[in-house]
């Protein structure tokens, strides 16, 4: 039986995983958001970028995205809402539900597929639940994409509480943001309390 093997490498925030054998079978995972979160360098979102959220109109539990190569794809849980601020628009969140966040490599092709269904109202949030295998933390981030087509990603949950946007976030989170990681909303105001 074929043994898999994980390591990380600290000059380069990625995860190879390879199948020893005959075959020399090389993957990278490249975890940059991971890597990102655990310094404390992603800067959180603005709370004036999340919209309210409205009715939830979409929720694919196995939804097929295409992964940056051609001809594969990817399997992430999808959920829409109608956003129910003034202006029309839609909250997508992409789940991951791998371990190897294909999410996060494939943002622009996530962002390309649901724009053409949804339009360019679109807010597009990554959700990575906490791994069950390894370390980490339940994540939430809001994707932006620049004019030239990159990924630029803004932590939304949880935040450093002395950040000035903290408040605020926590705030979105409480009233609408415990819909998406499936906690109680009295969950958030706990945790401000929390010293």
């Amino acid at each position: 039986m074929p043994q898999r093997r994980s390591e990380t490498i600290t000059s380069h925030p990625v995860r190879i995983e390879h199948v020893c054998g005959k075959s020399k079978l090389a993957i990278l995972v490249s975890r940059p958001l991971a890597c990102r979160k655990e310094l404390g360098i992603l800067t959180p979102a603005s709370p004036d970028s999340l919209p309210p959220i409205g009715e939830q109109i979409a929720d694919e539990p196995l939804w097929r995205f295409p992964l940056g190569t051609a001809g594969r794809e990817g399997v992430a849980h999808l959920r829409i809402w109608r956003t129910a601020g003034p202006e029309p628009g839609h909250l997508a969140v992409v789940t991951e539900t791998g371990t190897e966040a294909l999410i996060t490599g494939s943002t622009r092709q996530i962002w390309a597929a649901l724009a053409r269904r949804y339009g360019p109202s679109l807010v597009l949030l990554e959700h990575h639940p906490a791994p069950e295998s390894r370390e980490g933390a339940e994540t939430l981030d809001l994707v932006r994409i620049g004019a030239d087509g990159s990924p630029h990603w803004l932590g939304v949950w949880p935040t450093p509480k002395e950040n000035p946007r903290h408040a605020g976030l926590e705030l979105w989170m409480a009233v609408h943001g415990h819909r998406i990681v499936d906690k109680p909303a009295s969950w958030f105001d706990s945790c401000q309390d929390d010293d």
